[in-house]
C-alpha cells in the first residue's frame, strides 16, 4: 500500500467517525428541543447530590480510620522502644554471663591437713 491509499482510508474512517458523532448531537438537541432539558438536569441534579453524599460517607470512613490507624501506629511505637530497652537489657545481663562464665576460676588452697600440733595451737 501506498502513502496515498493509507491515508485516504484514514480520512474515511475519520470521515465516518465525525459522522456518528453529529448523529449523537442530533439527537441530543432534539431532546432540548422538545423540553426534556429539564429532566436531563434533575437526572444530572440527582446524580451530583448521591455522589455528593458517598464522597461525605467516604470522607467520615477514613477520617475515623485514619484517626484510629494512627493511634495505633503511636502504640506500636511505644512497645518498641519497650522492647528494645528490654532487649537491652538482656544484651547487657547475657554479655555479663558469659564473660562470668568464661573467667577462669581462681585456685583454691588446699585445706591443711589437722595435727595434733596445729590443733594444740588452735
Amino acid at each position: 500500500m501506498t502513502y496515498a491509499i493509507m491515508s485516504q482510508l484514514l480520512l474515511g474512517i475519520l470521515c465516518l467517525g465525525v459522522m456518528v458523532q453529529t448523529v449523537r448531537l442530533m439527537r441530543r438537541l432534539r431532546l432540548i428541543a422538545d423540553g426534556r432539558l429539564g429532566e436531563a438536569v434533575h437526572a444530572l441534579d440527582s446524580a451530583t447530590r448521591e455522589a455528593r453524599s458517598v464522597l461525605a460517607g467516604l470522607r467520615q470512613a477514613l477520617g475515623g480510620d485514619g484517626a484510629a490507624i494512627a493511634r495505633e501506629v503511636m502504640a506500636a511505637r511505644a512497645l518498641s522502644e519497650e522492647l528494645r530497652v528490654m532487649i537491652g537489657i538482656a544484651d547487657a545481663m547475657a554479655e555479663r554471663l558469659a564473660e562470668s562464665g568464661s573467667a577462669e576460676p581462681t585456685p583454691q588452697p588446699a585445706p591443711r591437713k589437722r595435727t595434733r600440733k596445729t590443733e594444740a595451737a588452735a
